[in-house]
C-alpha cells in the first residue's frame, strides 16, 4: 500500500499470469465517506490483497462506497462480493448492465465469427480469456452514474466524466481543486489501452478519440491510471495516444490495400504487436481475441472515413480499399 497524496492510497492488486501484472486500486479517505476505485479480478489472490487493504484502512461497507470505472473483470471482478457485503456500487449503467447480463459473451462470440476468428477455437478463446475466467459471478444492485455527476466526500469533490471507447460506459473521476484525475483504462502510461469492437453498429475508436479530446485540456497535476505508472503530463500523453492511433490507422489501411478482401482476423495477423512472441502462430487465443477486436475497431473507423469498404460473404466481413468521391 502506497500513500500517493494525503488520504489517497494505491493498492496494487495482482493479475496472475497476465502481462499487465497488477491493477491499481485506489482507496480514498473522505470526511463523509470513503471511496474504493476498482477491485481487481475475481481471483483468490486479488481478493486476499483487496480485503487485506480494506481491513487495514477500515474501509468497511458502512463507511465506504465502491466506484467502478468500467466493466472489464480486472476492474470489477470483486464488485458483486463487496455489494453482497453491503457496500454501495457506483457505476455507469451501460457497463453495470453488462456485468449483470452474462449473455454479453454470446454476442461477442457471434461477432468474433463475423471477424473471421476460427470457429473451432472460439470457445478456447473465451475460456482462456481472463475477463471470462475471473469475471464477477451473479448480479448486483448499483447506483447509476452518468456524465458530470458529483461525488462529494467532503475533503474530495469528484466529477464523473463519461469517456466511452475502451468500454461504452467508461467513467473517469476529476477533482478540480486538487487537480487529480483518476483515468481507469482511458489513459495509461507505457502501454496503450485496448480499443476493440465486439458488436455490430458500434464505433469504439471514434468514441475513444472524441473522449481523448474531451479530457485533453483539463488542469491536472496527477493522473491515477488503472495500470502501470502514475504520471503528471495528461495533455502530452493524450497527444501520444492520438499519434499512436493515426499510425495504427495508416498501418491497417496499408495492409488492406496490399491484401484486398481481407478480414479482421487476417489483418490482426499482419499488424505489428509489442508482444514477446516470434510469430502470430505463437499468440495464445486470448491474445488473438484482443488483437482481432482492435484490428476491427480500426477497420470500422477507416470504413466510416470512406477509405475502406466492407462486404459480407460466407458470414465473414471482408474489407478492401474504398473510393473517396
Amino acid at each position: 500500500m502506497e500513500e500517493i497524496i494525503k488520504d489517497v492510497y494505491r493498492v496494487q492488486i495482482p493479475m496472475p499470469k497476465n502481462p499487465l501484472k497488477y491493477l491499481n486500486s485506489y482507496f480514498i479517505k473522505g470526511d463523509r465517506f470513503n471511496l474504493i476505485v476498482d477491485t481487481g479480478l475475481n481471483h483468490k489472490e486479488a481478493e486476499r490483497i483487496l480485503f487485506s487493504a480494506i481491513n487495514d484502512l477500515s474501509f468497511l461497507p458502512g463507511n465506504t462506497k465502491l466506484f467502478i470505472t468500467h466493466m472489464h473483470s480486472d476492474h470489477c471482478g470483486l464488485c458483486i462480493k463487496l455489494n453482497k457485503k453491503g457496500m454501495d456500487v457506483l457505476i455507469n449503467p451501460i457497463d453495470g448492465e453488462v456485468i449483470n447480463n452474462p449473455m454479453n459473451w454470446e454476442k461477442m462470440i457471434g461477432f468474433a465469427k463475423d471477424m473471421g476468428m476460427p470457429h473451432d477455437r472460439l470457445n478456447d478463446a473465451r475460456m482462456g480469456h481472463p475477463g471470462y475466467r475471473f469475471r464477477p459471478i451473479g448480479t448486483m444492485k448499483y447506483i447509476p452514474l452518468k456524465d458530470n455527476e458529483i461525488i462529494d466526500m467532503g475533503n474530495f469533490v469528484f466529477r464523473t466524466i463519461h469517456t466511452p471507447g475502451h468500454t461504452k460506459g467508461h467513467l473517469c473521476l476529476y477533482e478540480e481543486e486538487k487537480k487529480l484525475f483518476i483515468s481507469g483504462d482511458h489513459i495509461l502510461m507505457e502501454i496503450t489501452p485496448n480499443i476493440s469492437q465486439w458488436q455490430e453498429d458500434t464505433y469504439p475508436l471514434q468514441e475513444y478519440l472524441y473522449s481523448l479530446k474531451k479530457i485533453k485540456d483539463l488542469k491536472v497535476d496527477l493522473v491515477l491510471p488503472g495500470h502501470r505508472s502514475i504520471f503528471s503530463d495528461l495533455k502530452k500523453r493524450v497527444e501520444e495516444l492520438e499519434i499512436h492511433h493515426k499510425k495504427r490507422l495508416d498501418e491497417v489501411f496499408d495492409i488492406v490495400e496490399s491484401h484486398p478482401g481481407i478480414c479482421a482476423y487476417e489483418v490482426a495477423s499482419l499488424m505489428n504487436w509489442d508482444m514477446d512472441y516470434r510469430s502470430w502462430e505463437e499468440f495464445p487465443m486470448g491474445q488473438k481475441w484482443f488483437a482481432t477486436g482492435e484490428a476491427q475497431a480500426h477497420l470500422n473507423y477507416l470504413e466510416h472515413m470512406g477509405r475502406l469498404v466492407s462486404k459480407k460473404a460466407d458470414k465473414i466481413i471482408y474489407f478492401e480499399k474504398g473510393v473517396i468521391s
